[in-house]
């Protein structure tokens, strides 16, 4: 098995709940060695219910990757060739077997998840308007923040009409999210081709986790969808 040098940087469990509440990944936008790392030193993955923002992260790696947590262990292992089959089973599983979806397409887990993290959002908004009342403060009347992004979209195949998915994934609407009008394909490695496209957002109504995770819902095509860059504009 492959073994990652990165030593974890949380004591426990409960730490690491803890720096997850406000963000998708250990460092940055984008899966790193960081998270293989963290994962690795997990001996299970903790239910949603203990530990929820530990549980969504571990699935999200799991379904990224093809590592799997072994059981009693603090190692990470490989899975086997089909690293994609596995993957989605293992986080299937995890889910347990309420298929379920309501109207956004989403388990009861997974509604629960952007749930917590909207309500993590209102209340940070909150606190924010109380302090500034007590300062003294009047909210000033400006322009809503908004930031660029380009996303990298790697698909499985060489042969993915990357033009045909672009335009599939302009097609998911949300208030504050405004797609590029071009995009540019860039080598990989063998032959494969990553979608370099950009999308511009309404900081205060779209998370960078509504658009990467919809974008790798379109798993038939896409393998991954990560944030190359976030620049406010």
């Amino acid at each position: 098995s492959k073994l990652y040098p990165i030593m974890p940087k949380f004591a426990n469990v409960d730490a690491l709940e803890k720096h997850l509440a406000t963000r998708s990944y250990i460092t940055g936008y984008a899966l790193s060695a960081d998270d293989k790392a963290e994962l690795s030193a997990l001996s299970s993955i903790p239910s949603f219910s203990s530990h929820p923002n530990v549980f969504r992260w571990a699935s999200h790696v799991v379904a990224l990757t093809g590592l799997c947590v072994v059981s009693g262990s603090s190692a990470a292992t490989e899975a086997a060739p089909s690293a994609k089959k596995a993957a989605e089973e293992s986080f299937d599983d995890m889910f347990g077997d309420d298929d379920e979806l309501n109207e956004e397409g989403e388990t009861a887990a997974e509604a629960a998840a952007t749930k917590a993290r909207h309500e993590r959002m209102e209340a940070a908004r909150k606190l924010k308007e109380e302090k500034d009342a007590k300062d003294g403060k009047k909210k000033a009347e400006k322009a809503p923040e908004k930031s660029l992004l380009v996303l990298d979209v790697k698909p499985w195949e060489a042969d993915t009409d990357l033009e045909a998915v672009w335009h599939k994934i302009k097609e998911y609407k949300q208030e504050g999210l405004f797609w590029g009008e071009t995009f540019k394909l860039e080598p990989v490695a063998y032959g494969i081709k990553k979608l370099v496209m950009t999308c511009s957002i309404v900081d205060a109504l779209v998370l960078v986790d509504d658009i990467t995770e919809n974008i790798e819902a379109l798993d038939e095509w896409v393998q991954s969808c990560t944030v190359a860059s976030m620049n406010k504009i």
